[in-house]
């Protein structure tokens, strides 16, 4: 059986190594979805059989990762995202019907409210799809973090940045070398990343950390003066 299935002109993963996605789409289709198989999608196939952890890719694997990453929130997920663990290795990004569903709301854009049962990823789970918005999928935006409190929001800015870090060093974006418009000097752009607030060097996305509101009148100011294109409330 071949792993790579053309349906209307797109090509799917059948293959993966990482086995919660195909469980997810094997749900799906017993469920009578037509589509079932949506999060398996892969654009460029010469990557199905390439490691993005492997210590000797080729300048031209970089290239086709990254570039796969841009245009394909799936792969990243699928193959690329590693959660991490307590006293082990990062493992991969584990897909439940909750956590994708709630992936294809964001990239399409729709509101969504998330429940599960504890300790079934959903915080790391969303962190993941944003992780991803941060480095690829967008730029020049602002993320509000919102929580019940001061720690909590930090912490949740810290699972991302922990994840970022658990990938490969060429999908990290630490830093780039920029000529100055003026000057025509060469100079290094780091990421800002600190306890409240990241900021990419190349999307130019900024993530900022707020603690819920305690008041009306708190409320009405907490994200005063920005304009967002992602709000995230963790506030269970």
């Amino acid at each position: 059986m071949a792993r790579i299935k053309q349906i209307r002109g797109k090509l799917y993963d059948s293959g993966t190594k990482n086995k919660s996605f195909l469980q997810v789409a094997k749900d799906l289709k017993q469920l009578g979805i037509k589509n079932y198989y949506f999060m398996l999608e892969i654009k460029d196939p010469s990557l199905i059989n390439v490691d993005p952890y492997a210590p000797n890719l080729t300048m031209d694997e970089v290239s086709r990762i990254q570039t796969e990453c841009v245009r394909n929130i799936w792969y990243y997920l699928r193959e690329v995202c590693r959660i991490p663990s307590q006293g082990g290795e990062p493992v991969m990004f584990k897909a439940n019907r909750g956590n994708i569903a709630q992936t294809w709301c964001v990239i399409h854009g729709i509101d969504s409210w998330l429940c599960l049962p504890r300790q079934q990823g959903k915080t790391q789970s969303i962190l993941a799809v944003f992780a991803w918005a941060y480095s690829f999928g967008t730029n020049d935006s602002v993320f509000i973090f919102i929580n019940k409190d001061g720690g909590n929001a930090k912490e949740n800015l810290q699972r991302l940045k922990d994840q970022i870090e658990c990938l490969p060093k060429y999908l990290q974006f630490e830093q780039i070398l920029e000529e100055d418009e003026t000057t025509g000097k060469v100079r290094v752009v780091k990421a800002t990343k600190n306890a409240t607030i990241m900021r990419h060097p190349i999307t130019k996305n900024k993530i900022v950390i707020k603690s819920k509101a305690t008041s009306y009148e708190s409320a009405l100011s907490l994200a005063r003066g920005l304009t967002a294109s992602v709000v995230h409330f963790d506030l269970l």
